[in-house]
């Protein structure tokens, strides 16, 4: 994606992990410095350093991004919350309305792990990324693909 004077546009955040909790992001000013966030688990704003948000915090992922990234249907992955196969993760709700019954799950990034781990415990390792791919994809690495005779297999990836 390019902007009008050719310089790649920079890639918007909404919803983020710091300390293990989730926020969404209300204003954001880089010049300041700053970020102003709804915190989900204290139910308050807070205000945060930008360059501190960006180095420490994990992206948050909704339950499509999860089944697109596990190769998993997101009714799969609402069966294994609601059936208490893996921990739930956090929720988004209406900062309007905090006592709202609407509500849309918001993965981690140990939270996918956590649901990838389970996967392969349970046996279901047909069409599912490695370990090592799964953190390649999380953190936005490249890997490199080759075609043999029983598929695609990873040959190099970059940090």
């Amino acid at each position: 994606m390019a902007r009008k004077n050719g310089s790649k546009a920079r890639k918007k955040f909404l919803y983020f992990f710091l300390n293990n909790k989730l926020h969404k992001v209300i204003r954001l000013s880089r010049p300041r410095d700053e970020v102003v966030a709804w915190c989900y688990a204290e139910k308050k704003r807070m205000m945060y350093s930008y360059s501190d948000v960006l180095k420490k915090m994990e992206n948050a992922y909704t339950i499509k991004d999860v089944g697109l990234i596990l190769g998993r249907h997101k009714v799969t992955i609402e069966e294994y919350i609601l059936q208490g196969k893996i921990k739930k993760p956090q929720k988004v709700y209406p900062i309007s309305n905090p006592d709202s019954l609407w509500y849309k799950f918001m993965f981690s990034e140990s939270d996918i792990l956590d649901l990838h781990a389970y996967i392969l415990e349970a046996g279901y390792v047909k069409n599912i990324p490695s370990r090592s791919e799964l953190r390649a994809l999380l953190k936005n690495n490249i890997i490199l693909y080759t075609k043999t005779e029983s598929g695609f297999v990873p040959v190099w990836k970059a940090d």
